[in-house]
């Protein structure tokens, strides 16, 4: 689905671009970056695959897709509703803050604000999910600035370097 440009403060969520491929490259072979993520570490793609990438996200029927830039341009990370069910009315977010520079500096607890906003003005969702890994302690405490809450955990969910860790499982519900 092609994704709304949602504007907070300081960031503008906006489709992707292909100029945002050459970011993901770098992003996606960083371990700090990834050290969160549900995937094994990533291979380095090539720029088609990447472009690829894109394509398929603009297709995609059950998400929305954004980078995160900055009011002056800068593009920052990428976030996504996905899973959209929109007879159920539920949806799971996932965010990436790319670029370091930008880390600790609330940019997740603005972001996923905005984008929940939007989300519960404007399409049939009530309620939103987001999963986040053990050791992940500054996105849940983003989630629950915000407003989500933890409401479940997945034990030995995942593996992570050789090794099964667990899962928080948050989520926010329209009121």
């Amino acid at each position: 689905m092609k994704s709304p440009t949602i504007e907070s403060e300081s960031y503008v969520l906006r489709p992707f671009e292909t100029s945002d491929a050459k970011l993901w490259q770098q992003w996606d072979i960083d371990p700090e970056v990834q050290a969160f993520m549900p995937e094994p570490f990533n291979e380095p793609q090539d720029i088609e695959e990447q472009y690829k990438y894109i394509e398929e996200c603009e297709a995609d029927e059950e998400g929305y897709f954004w980078s995160i830039e900055t009011k002056d341009g800068v593009t920052i990370g990428t976030t996504a509703l996905t899973e959209f069910n929109d007879y159920h009315g539920v949806a799971n977010l996932g965010v990436v803050i790319g670029d370091k520079n930008y880390w600790g500096k609330g940019v997740a607890t603005e972001v996923i604000t905005a984008l929940v906003n939007h989300v519960f003005e404007n399409l049939n969702i009530f309620s939103i999910s987001a999963e986040v890994e053990e050791g992940n302690i500054p996105m849940m405490k983003a989630l629950e600035k915000v407003g989500f809450k933890q409401d479940g955990l997945f034990e030995s969910a995942r593996v992570k370097n050789g090794k099964r860790i667990n899962v928080h499982h948050f989520s926010i519900v329209k009121q």
